[in-house]
């Protein structure tokens, strides 16, 4: 018998190690923030979504994560590629990173949404807050939607689950295609979560030599 893994989504989770000052320093300058900016409204109910322009500020905390952002992107692409039977050793790619803030404070959620536009995205944990999670067990979730339409589920046994959940932890990346559907469940913490987004595309560039 042969089984077929077909059109298989992949989600990435890297611990990020000794990123312990930089995450001190982004949380202080963020909280900071949130406190002086009015922020935006995109998918979030209640929260404060800051400025896109995470990637291009100077401060040696962002330059440090935008660096690991890009770096861990692209072992995902690496090994995603090499599963898929591409090889593609020889091309070279510049990443374009499009990167902003959520600070959620008791109640903050988002809502169902995408990054179609974007080839990778990406949810770094700078402090997954302090939620009591026996009492909250779904305090800030990060949730995942199956992209294929709704099929009838197997009485008793559900073999494929409409949503997979990632629970945040403090200094996680998490990496997935852009257009994958995903949300955030309320959190439920006293201590404000803070949590860097950035969305990236890949662009081809000339081969080696050429």
């Amino acid at each position: 018998m042969d089984r077929l893994a077909l059109f298989t989504t992949p989600i990435v989770v890297h611990q990020l190690e000794g990123m312990d000052p930089i995450n001190h320093e982004l949380t202080k300058r963020l909280l900071t923030e949130s406190e002086t900016s009015p922020g935006f409204v995109r998918s979030n109910v209640g929260g404060w979504h800051s400025t896109p322009d995470l990637s291009q500020r100077e401060e040696p905390c962002y330059r440090a994560l935008m660096h690991a952002i890009v770096h861990h992107t692209q072992l995902t692409f690496g090994e995603v590629a090499k599963a898929s039977g591409l090889d593609t050793r020889e091309l070279q790619f510049r990443f374009a990173v499009h990167a902003w803030a959520m600070v959620m404070r008791q109640g903050d959620y988002t809502i169902l949404h995408d990054h179609a536009e974007s080839h990778w995205s990406v949810a770094y944990y700078v402090d997954a807050g302090d939620a009591d999670l026996d009492a909250h067990p779904t305090s800030g979730l990060l949730s995942f939607v199956d992209p294929r339409r709704t099929g009838s589920a197997i009485p008793g046994a559900e073999l494929f689950p409409p949503t997979f959940d990632v629970r945040p932890q403090t200094g996680m990346l998490v990496v997935f295609p852009g257009w994958l559907q995903h949300y955030v469940h309320p959190y439920r913490g006293e201590r404000p979560r803070v949590c860097v987004s950035a969305n990236l595309n890949m662009e081809l560039m000339a081969h080696p030599g050429h």
